[in-house]
């Protein structure tokens, strides 16, 4: 069921949805212009508008750089800045004659060579470098972090998920969200380790945290930075 909120000047829609995997009451964007309140199962919220209202100011940016990025005002370009392995790069175009795009990482910067002839927006140029990017950087990651725990997985996928960072199935089935190669190496690697602990408990009791720990012991850590950090991350 939908009900609408009154933020700032806007009438906002949301919904409340209950979560067996939540932890925590969460927000969450969901297009066009829906806000859902996640809450844990049995956990009872008597005013999510209260929620709602604390988090105003996040909600109402969140939606006007979805209408802007919709609209195509806000462009990729010279001197953005961007997150590649948790270091903020600064993008630098470099114009020259070449009939395919090419992408190089220092330490400070992502170089892009492209054709004077290509678009001024390189957003979905970097999207698609990144994608590929995670595509193999993200399964050897997960291989390379297993080796000590040695649960086995069915298969391991890279997509490009909206509302979620990773997922594990009941068949094995491990899922990571692409943005992971976006992330602190630490906070990327703690999602790694919640889903493959998932392998062992698909659930979030006790003996699941205690497991997690075990594995990363600096995961709450993590948790703090994707709960300050996280939302603004996507590309």
């Amino acid at each position: 069921m939908t009900a609408t909120i009154r933020l700032g000047e806007r009438d906002i829609p949301y919904t409340v949805r209950p979560s067996a995997r939540a932890r925590r009451i969460s927000l969450r964007i969901r297009e066009p212009g829906l806000v859902e309140v996640v809450v844990p199962v049995r956990h009872v919220v008597p005013h999510p508008e209260s929620i709602l209202q604390r988090h105003a100011g996040w909600i109402l940016r969140t939606f006007e750089r979805l209408r802007r990025a919709g609209a195509g005002g806000e462009k990729f370009g010279e001197g953005s800045r961007i997150l590649f392995l948790g270091t903020e790069r600064t993008v630098r175009v470099e114009r020259c004659e070449r009939k395919r795009p090419s992408i190089i990482i220092t330490e400070n910067e992502i170089i892009v060579r492209l054709s004077p002839a290509s678009p001024e927006d390189i957003r979905p140029l970097l999207g698609r470098w990144m994608r590929r990017e995670a595509g193999s950087i993200l399964p050897a990651r997960v291989s390379e972090l297993n080796e000590k725990w040695g649960f086995r997985y069915a298969n391991i996928a890279v997509r490009n998920q909206r509302t979620r960072w990773g997922s594990c199935s009941r068949r094995g089935n491990l899922s990571f969200n692409w943005r992971l190669v976006m992330l602190p190496p630490e906070v990327a690697e703690y999602l790694i380790f919640h889903e493959l602990a998932h392998l062992k408990y698909l659930d979030h009791s006790p003996r699941f945290w205690r497991l997690v720990e075990s594995m990363c012991p600096g995961f709450r850590h993590s948790e703090r930075w994707l709960r300050k950090y996280g939302r603004s991350v996507p590309l």
